[in-house]
């Protein structure tokens, strides 16, 4: 699992710590703890009609703004047009400043999907990317629910 969750950092919300050994890997972790607590990966349908493909492209000052900016939208989009996605592809760029990103899913279906948490929101409470000298990608993340 390219992620875990951190259960002692906040009450009321939901925090976790996602890695990769590379960057677009990071990206598409965090994007995998998000689904994971919003719904159960598995009941979201990639391979049939109905299947819904959305292509961001997000530009940022930095690094960590990009990634808190590619969480937000991914909580926009299930907010405003009710979908949910299991497949994720990222790009960042080579200045990490922007990034392009392929999402695989479908619209919220309540009776056969298991939602588990509305997320409202990343917050900005230990948020960070970081990597150690020759280590793993990291990056911590708390999400109001």
């Amino acid at each position: 699992m390219p992620f875990r969750y951190l259960p002692d950092i906040a009450l009321a919300d939901i925090a976790f710590e996602a890695e990769s050994s590379s960057i677009d890997g990071l990206f598409e972790s965090s994007a995998e703890a998000l689904t994971d607590i919003m719904v159960d990966p598995k009941t979201i349908r990639t391979d049939l009609k109905g299947t819904v493909t959305k292509k961001l492209s997000i530009i940022s000052d930095d690094l960590d703004t990009l990634l808190y900016d590619f969480l937000t939208e991914i909580i926009i989009v299930k907010d405003v047009d009710s979908l949910l996605f299991s497949e994720i592809e990222v790009n960042v760029a080579p200045d990490r400043k922007s990034l392009k990103a392929i999402l695989k899913g479908e619209p919220i279906d309540r009776d056969r999907q298991a939602l588990r948490n509305d997320v409202k929101a990343v917050t900005m409470h230990m948020f960070g990317v970081r990597r150690g000298e020759r280590g793993p990608w990291r990056a911590t993340v708390v999400l109001d629910i």
